[in-house]
């Protein structure tokens, strides 16, 4: 039903007008509460528990601002958040809500192993854009690129370099559609530096991978259980939903 509306509403609109409209609708509707009961939406309301005041966060994969917006709010004038989103189209939606905003920065990368050019896909081929699935083309995953009903042209990022004069990191999101070992594997400095709270979104093959990273880090992988979190492995093994990576060492939680 849902993805019925969203394919006629993304018919009638604009690209740019369909994007500005999920993106109010997601903050009207988290203002009042209403996606506080949908799986969905579990963290963004969750992780407040977790961001702090003068917090310095990273959101990888920052769509339209859902997180990043909420979470600086959360962190205050003396907390930074730095959002990485590489599709140009929805950093001008996000910047239209955030611009006014000095607590974040934004980096319109893709980020991976190497600096180049790249082009994201958001396969499968639905009728309309679904917001969260675009990645970085890959032929043998993807088919021909010219079948793709949605392209975007891209600068790719190497993230060590891109954080490394970073002095210090509480909380990061990474939410890249498959990308997400790439990544927090070439970060693995600096998370092992700080210590923050990682939060991913991983499933299928990325996921064993991603688990392994932390464990050698000496994280403790966590989910959601209703309103609270658990690491009872028998859980985490039926739970869906993302992935909370806390170091028994790193900074307190309320």
């Amino acid at each position: 039903m849902k993805n019925s509306i969203q394919k006629i509403i993304f018919r009638y609109l604009s690209i740019e007008n369909y994007l500005r409209l999920l993106q109010r609708l997601f903050f009207v509707m988290y203002r009042w509460g209403l996606l506080k009961n949908k799986k969905e939406y579990e963290y963004h309301y969750y992780i407040r528990n977790l961001i702090h005041e003068g917090d310095i966060v990273i959101d990888i994969g920052a769509n339209l601002g859902y997180y990043s917006i909420l979470m600086s709010s959360w962190v205050g004038k003396s907390g930074m958040v730095y959002s990485v989103e590489p599709i140009a189209l929805y950093n001008k939606i996000f910047n239209e809500k955030a611009h006014k905003r000095k607590n974040i920065v934004l980096y319109p990368y893709a980020l991976g192993k190497e600096e180049k050019d790249v082009t994201l896909v958001c396969s499968p081929n639905v009728g309309y854009l679904r917001t969260g699935l675009p990645h970085v083309y890959d032929s043998r995953r993807d088919g021909d690129i010219r079948t793709q009903e949605f392209t975007f042209d891209a600068k790719m990022k190497i993230p060590s370099k891109l954080f490394s004069s970073i002095k210090r990191l509480d909380y990061i999101k990474c939410d890249i559609e498959g990308f997400e070992h790439v990544v927090l594997s070439d970060m693995e400095n600096i998370i092992n530096k700080f210590r923050p709270v990682v939060q991913v979104e991983v499933w299928g093959e990325n996921e064993e991978p991603v688990k392994n990273l932390f464990k050698r880090l000496g994280y403790i992988p966590h989910k959601l259980q209703g309103s609270l979190l658990t690491s009872d492995e028998e859980a985490l093994r039926k739970l869906s939903g993302d992935f909370l990576f806390i170091h028994p060492q790193g900074k307190a939680l309320s």
